[in-house]
């Protein structure tokens, strides 16, 4: 523990929409320790659009990593305009190594020595200590327990604007159901579920649950390839949901009466806003990257075989277990999440 006097912090958290959760916990955190501090936050833009509205951070500088040279080159200039007290960095990666090089402060922290990689122990000069592997939220927090912030609030409050808010409403009350919400993909085909299962447990939850589905995503190719592909085995017709802002893909998971969701991005944003999420896991493991805290009643774990609950945590994956999920199961957990999360 290490009490740094800080009135000027930046924190860089570049990318994946699920480390921005976590980023953002870290963020709620540092407020508490820091109430007075201007707090800067170097993000991509993607995740910048999906916090720009939150209040504890008083400046976001958003880039674009494929970017051309002179997109770069702005980025460095603006970076180096200004002298931090304290950066902290939550991430590695060589870019942002790059980007820290850039940056003037006199306490560049970042991980220990065995979880530094791409030139990260070369551009910090204070480092958290070493810790076992844990989840991937508690080692945004160990960044906190560092610097002696106690009693610091587990929560990532989201923030809404009046029109969101407005615009949120009117899209569910045009909907008359409740409505379950399934992300149907992630950044690696390991970690997806199979088409026809999902197609099983969208006509289950329309036809025995009164439940209206909601196809979850983003706007890429492949994502619009997945929700054919399971739409042309469904005999209900689900919402597709994929084309559009990640701040309105917040607004369909927060207002969804459940989420279900393998290791994604969209998983652990449903957590923070509070939706029962049921989480399938057989690539990755769960305690380490699974839902924070929150809805282990509704896991489905088909990475850990038992016996192995209590080993210590890897990033290892084990390839082919999310087959081992059945529809059954994820019904079964459908059915205890309404009964366990009423509204």
């Amino acid at each position: 523990m290490s009490r740094i006097e800080a009135k000027k912090i930046c924190l860089i958290r570049t990318s994946a929409l699920g480390d921005t959760v976590h980023a953002l916990g870290l963020v709620n955190g540092l407020r508490k320790g820091y109430p007075n501090a201007h707090l800067t936050w170097v993000l991509q833009t993607l995740p910048y659009d999906m916090v720009k509205h939150q209040k504890n951070v008083d400046q976001f500088i958003p880039f674009n990593r494929n970017g051309n040279l002179k997109d770069w080159l702005n980025l460095f200039k603006r970076l180096r305009e200004e002298s931090y007290d304290l950066v902290i960095l939550p991430q590695v990666s060589a870019k942002v190594s790059l980007i820290t090089l850039c940056i003037k402060s006199k306490n560049k922290l970042g991980f220990d020595f065995k979880r530094s990689k791409e030139l990260h122990w070369l551009v910090t000069n204070q480092r958290i200590p070493a810790a076992p592997a844990g989840h991937v939220q508690d080692q945004f927090f160990e960044f906190l327990d560092f610097l002696g912030i106690e009693d610091y609030p587990i929560k990532w409050n989201f923030t809404f604007t009046k029109e969101e808010k407005k615009w949120q409403q009117s899209f569910f009350d045009h909907l008359k159901r409740p409505v379950i919400g399934f992300v149907i993909a992630s950044s690696s085909k390991e970690k997806d579920w199979d088409f026809e299962k999902f197609a099983q447990v969208i006509d289950y939850s329309d036809q025995k649950l009164d439940l209206q589905p909601m196809l979850i995503g983003g706007p890429s190719q492949l994502e619009k390839d997945y929700a054919d592909e399971i739409c042309g085995r469904c005999h209900t017709t689900p919402v597709i949901a994929l084309e559009k802002p990640i701040r309105t893909t917040l607004l369909q998971i927060g207002g969804s009466r459940l989420i279900v969701s393998p290791d994604t991005g969209p998983l652990h944003m449903a957590v923070s806003l509070n939706v029962p999420t049921i989480g399938l896991y057989g690539y990755s493991n769960p305690r380490r990257c699974g839902p924070y805290r929150k809805y282990h009643d509704l896991l489905i774990d088909e990475y850990n075989d038992p016996g192995e609950e209590n080993m210590p945590i890897t990033r290892k994956t084990k390839p082919g277990r999310m087959a081992r999920i059945s529809a059954e199961e994820v019904i079964e957990k459908i059915e205890f999440g309404l009964k366990a999360y009423p509204i």
